[in-house]
């Protein structure tokens, strides 16, 4: 998601990905982002077409730290059902700033009903191997980490996320999910980044910037890697329009590569303050 208080955008946290993090973190700058997915599952049995919903609101305290709080839930038209599914609590700080990849350390905490479905990234498997018995059905309570290497190229953004989900729950052991996430971005016309960047009126419906996104789950601590099917894996573009002042719209498209992925159409509305 990108910072908005501006009238040229400046790129934060998620830049113009859906999942993958870089290094960009505006201080000082407060952002309201309002995400909704619109899925079709793999898995017939989990019922038609559904929307994920996601609210987040984000704050650069300072250069190096950004804090923000999420709530989520969906509404399942098919079956005439909605559920507020809970809210996580995510801290990111960068260790520096320079040459080569600057590295970002991020900290998550979930609190989440297990039948939540926005997929604010994926980890472990599909099949249940190696994951630990009684546990199902039970609220999640994960910490979330991840290894953020990221680097501005003009233009460009390059960024890698490891992801690691470990589960709180008692009787879980420290059991943790593994992940991954790859993106790239390109900036389009006078939008670049910090001090290359430009004022300009809103673009209204011409693209600003445009990305592609990888990422999915690499299994967990009891049984690592796995079949390349046992796991979701997605290929995601994505634009960015700058419509009116402080505004930002992101639509990506996840296509999944496994037939235990979903089919996405994802969008993210960002206002700034």
């Amino acid at each position: 998601s990108a910072a908005l208080g501006c009238v040229t955008p400046a790129w934060a946290g998620n830049d113009i990905f859906f999942v993958t993090y870089n290094h960009n973190i505006e201080p000082r700058e407060t952002e309201l982002m309002v995400m909704t997915d619109v899925a079709k599952p793999a898995d017939a049995a989990e019922g038609g077409t559904y929307l994920a919903h996601m609210i987040e609101l984000e704050r650069g305290l300072t250069e190096r730290w950004a804090t923000e709080v999420m709530i989520e839930g969906y509404v399942d038209p098919g079956r005439g059902t909605s559920k507020f599914t809970g809210f996580r609590w995510e801290n990111r700080y960068r260790l520096r700033k320079g040459r080569g990849l600057v590295p970002v350390l991020y900290a998550e905490y979930e609190d989440l009903d297990p039948a939540t479905r926005f997929k604010m990234e994926l980890s472990g498997r599909e099949d249940g191997k190696g994951e630990p018995s009684g546990l199902e059905g039970r609220r999640e309570r994960i910490l979330e980490t991840r290894l953020v290497l990221s680097q501005d190229f003009g233009a460009y953004n390059v960024a890698m996320n490891w992801i690691n989900e470990t589960d709180l729950r008692r009787g879980a052991g420290g059991f943790t999910d593994f992940g991954y996430a790859l993106g790239v971005r390109r900036a389009l016309g006078q939008h670049r980044h910090g001090s290359d960047a430009q004022a300009g009126p809103p673009s209204g419906w011409r693209p600003t910037a445009v990305g592609l996104e990888l990422y999915g789950g690499v299994g967990n601590s009891r049984a690592f890697g796995g079949p390349f099917n046992a796991q979701q894996h997605y290929v995601q573009p994505v634009v960015m329009f700058h419509p009116a002042h402080n505004v930002m719209l992101h639509v990506g498209v996840a296509v999944g590569l496994t037939s235990v992925s979903d089919t996405l159409v994802r969008t993210s509305l960002g206002f700034g303050f």
